[in-house]
């Protein structure tokens, strides 16, 4: 009969690298969530924003499980978040927004991100062997005339291998469909720089 899986919760807190400080990192939304099945779980990679920042809120990316489908259970601390790196020009203050997940044909994951800076959102790419653990790489057009291109949306093209959806190489490169308000494609070879 439906029913929220998954909602704010001002109980999850952790230091934010921008504010210094202890945030409520899920207490205003959770949403927009990017579903994978690992080790017989299903686990939801979610947009989740507090209520503080110059963007009436900063997004993290928080990784929720359920071992039925329907009951979830969020991460004390987001997995994926604006921090003191080399990609706090992009992230800063809007945060990380709306990820897209697939599976590596190798083994581990790739996650398309929005990163908002207060005033353009990019497309971001950045890779997991576990779902906790993720390595940032920036914009996934870097390089190309489209790194700057606003867009929130994309989506890897995949195929079902050893009964899992992974990314499909045809030809030798993979390719994605991404945009907004138009739809474009691009290919890749190692599904984190896209042309």
């Amino acid at each position: 009969a439906g029913g929220t899986v998954l909602g704010p919760d001002p109980s999850r807190t952790f230091s934010c690298p921008m504010s210094n400080a202890s945030v409520a990192w899920a207490a205003k939304d959770v949403f927009n969530p990017a579903a994978v099945v690992r080790d017989g779980a299903v686990h939801l990679l979610v947009r989740a924003e507090d209520e503080i920042g110059a963007c009436a809120g900063t997004s993290r990316l928080g990784l929720a499980t359920s071992t039925d489908g329907i009951h979830f259970t969020l991460r004390d601390a987001p997995v994926l978040y604006p921090d003191h790196d080399r990609w706090e020009v992009y992230e800063w203050p809007g945060g990380l927004e709306d990820p897209r997940i697939v599976e590596h044909p190798d083994g581990g994951y790739v996650c398309l991100y929005t990163a908002f800076d207060g005033s353009k959102a990019r497309l971001m790419t950045a890779t997991s062997a576990d779902l906790i653990q993720w390595e940032k790489h920036g914009p996934a057009f870097a390089l190309t005339p489209y790194a700057d291109r606003w867009s929130k949306s994309a989506s890897i093209v995949t195929e079902l291998s050893d009964g899992r959806l992974a990314a499909a190489e045809v030809d030798g490169r993979y390719h994605m469909y991404w945009g907004e308000g138009w739809c474009f494609g691009a290919t890749s070879t190692d599904l984190i720089r896209w042309t």
